[in-house]
């Protein structure tokens, strides 16, 4: 694939195709509901729609590697893997991710790679993309877990806002199940509730 233009209809088409052959089902049809939740957010913020459907789609290109593979793509980013990492290896997935985008695709778009990368745990100083990716990863229609009810509460609020909401779901999440958060999410949080 050419990545001299990652929005074109052919790139996206190519990735598609790729994405379809290299997921599960399951895994590919949460990729393709991502990406178009990723196009009604952009369009909702003002942002490039392509952009940010690409970024959807390919957000969980890692999502089934094996724990080995994960540590080996996530440490090309040049951080390190930590113990929080080992002990949950899905965390891990949006740095490989963002790594195979760069490395196997070509995509040097910072914002995109940047965008994978934080969209497991979130981090402070999100830009624009990477806070689409969150909440369209969290909220896309084919998710079991989210209630109507918590759709509604997120109309109205501006992006920050529905980040917020967003992280606050899965902190609580993970503290009924008595799992480690990653410091970046603390920090998220944190930034979200200091912000005017």
């Amino acid at each position: 694939m050419n990545s001299a233009d990652f929005t074109s209809d052919a790139f996206i088409a190519e990735m598609d195709s790729y994405l379809k052959s290299h997921l599960s089902p399951m895994r590919y049809e949460h990729s393709v509901s991502t990406a178009e939740t990723c196009r009604t957010l952009a369009a909702m913020f003002g942002y490039d729609q392509k952009r940010a459907f690409f970024t959807g789609l390919a957000h969980d290109i890692a999502r089934e590697y094996s724990k080995e593979e994960l540590v080996e793509w996530a440490a090309k980013d040049g951080n390190p893997v930590r113990e929080i990492d080992l002990e949950s290896p899905v965390l891990l997935h949006g740095r490989a991710g963002a790594m195979v985008l760069k490395n196997e695709f070509g995509i040097l778009d910072q914002e995109v790679l940047d965008a994978l990368s934080s969209h497991t745990t979130g981090n402070a100083g999100m830009k624009t993309l990477a806070k689409i990716l969150f909440v369209a990863d969290y909220i896309e229609p084919k998710r079991k877990h989210i209630t109507p009810e918590f759709i509604s509460g997120l109309e109205g609020l501006d992006l920050n806002g529905k980040v917020y909401a967003v992280l606050m779901g899965t902190l609580n999440h993970l503290a009924s199940k008595g799992k480690s958060v990653a410091p970046e999410a603390l920090e998220l949080k944190q930034e979200l509730e200091h912000a005017e």
